[in-house]
């Protein structure tokens, strides 16, 4: 009896001690166990792609963008804010001078814009394709007659008195050659105020950009476009050199580098676009021009090192541009910004 009493006894100890060294397992972590040495980390998946641009983000965003009418002549460099630019379009405004439209994604890491001037109907038309929210500072009377009919918002720095007191301002160390190249922009503020003003700030639920993007765009060139010339107008070219240790275009003009004043650092485009379009002369005693930016015409794309002809088409205003090749298969641009030059018919383009 005795000796059974003390099996019992030593079995019950047993369980006591298992039960004991399972609870506390249970309150230790996993110890961490550190990479082999050169063993790869797991590749980063992003959770959704800009529309504009294509790179990586961490969230997918549905709010609209902002296009803001950027002062282009000699006089105005160097522009300030444009880095941040998804898309830089630049245009003739008239008597061979280019204006541009620059389109942001978001504003809200951008304190300073400018200088910014009036829009002309082709520019708005653009920023219609976009679905986003014009900034400018005055326009032509026939850009001001479609801001009016079609209702489309928009922020003025001549017209709309307390948006010219919230979010305007005048430089005047760029008074030297006339105030309308003094007007610049809180950036940063635009977002708020468009807010307030009771704006529509997302997309529609059909919105596309009509975009496409691809790690490998410059597979579809034909040619190398190391440099690239750009006949704009008559006598305005823009010209732009391909930097393969960082796969960028940089631009210049009026004999120098494209920079953003201010940041003082050259911008970098991963996509060059040229777009063919009929241009003309509107007869008014402005010289306004004419602008087609809907129905169809070829361009170019330049990215990589590489250029390939383009169809674009369009087909109202309110529709964003498609890009095809010629075959009629779609484009893929390289991800990250677009310089995009729309010119007259027969410009001249040159690769080397």
């Amino acid at each position: 009896m005795k000796r059974y009493l003390m099996v019992a006894l030593a079995v019950l100890m047993l369980l006591c001690t298992a039960c004991s060294k399972k609870a506390n397992d249970s309150d230790k972590k996993e110890p961490t166990v550190a990479p082999t040495p050169g063993q790869a980390e797991e590749p980063y998946v992003p959770t959704d792609y800009d529309a504009l641009t294509g790179l990586p983000v961490d969230a997918p965003s549905a709010l609209r963008p902002y296009a803001v009418m950027i002062n282009n002549i000699v006089y105005a460099q160097p522009q300030v804010g444009t880095s941040k630019a998804a898309w830089i379009y630049e245009i003739e405004a008239e008597g061979g001078i280019t204006r541009m439209i620059a389109v942001f994604s978001d504003l809200n890491d951008v304190p300073n814009m400018g200088s910014i001037r009036s829009v002309r109907p082709y520019y708005l038309s653009i920023a219609r394709s976009y679905d986003a929210i014009l900034v400018h500072a005055g326009g032509s009377e026939q850009a001001y007659s479609d801001l009016a009919t079609s209702g489309y918002e928009h922020l003025d720095g001549v017209r709309d008195g307390d948006a010219s007191a919230a979010l305007y301002y005048r430089d005047p160390s760029r008074g030297a050659h006339g105030t309308e190249h003094t007007l610049f922009l809180h950036a940063d503020q635009v977002a708020a105020y468009a807010e307030k003003r009771g704006f529509r700030l997302e997309h529609k639920g059909d919105y596309t950009s009509g975009l496409n993007f691809s790690d490998d765009a410059a597979s579809q060139g034909v040619g190398a476009a190391n440099t690239v010339n750009v006949a704009v107008t008559k006598s305005k070219t823009t010209s732009f050199t391909y930097h393969a240790d960082t796969g960028m275009y940089t631009a210049a003009q009026y004999g120098s580098d494209y920079i953003d004043g201010g940041t003082n650092q050259i911008v970098n485009f991963a996509n060059v676009m040229v777009l063919n379009t009929t241009i003309n002369m509107t007869g008014d005693e402005k010289g306004h021009n004419e602008v087609e930016v809907t129905g169809s015409g070829s361009g170019y794309l330049i990215t990589g090192g590489q250029y390939v002809p383009i169809k674009w088409s369009r087909a109202d205003v309110d529709s964003p541009f498609t890009y095809t090749l010629e075959n009629g298969s779609p484009l893929y641009l390289s991800r990250g910004a677009t310089y995009c030059c729309i010119v007259n018919n027969g410009a001249s383009v040159t690769f080397a």
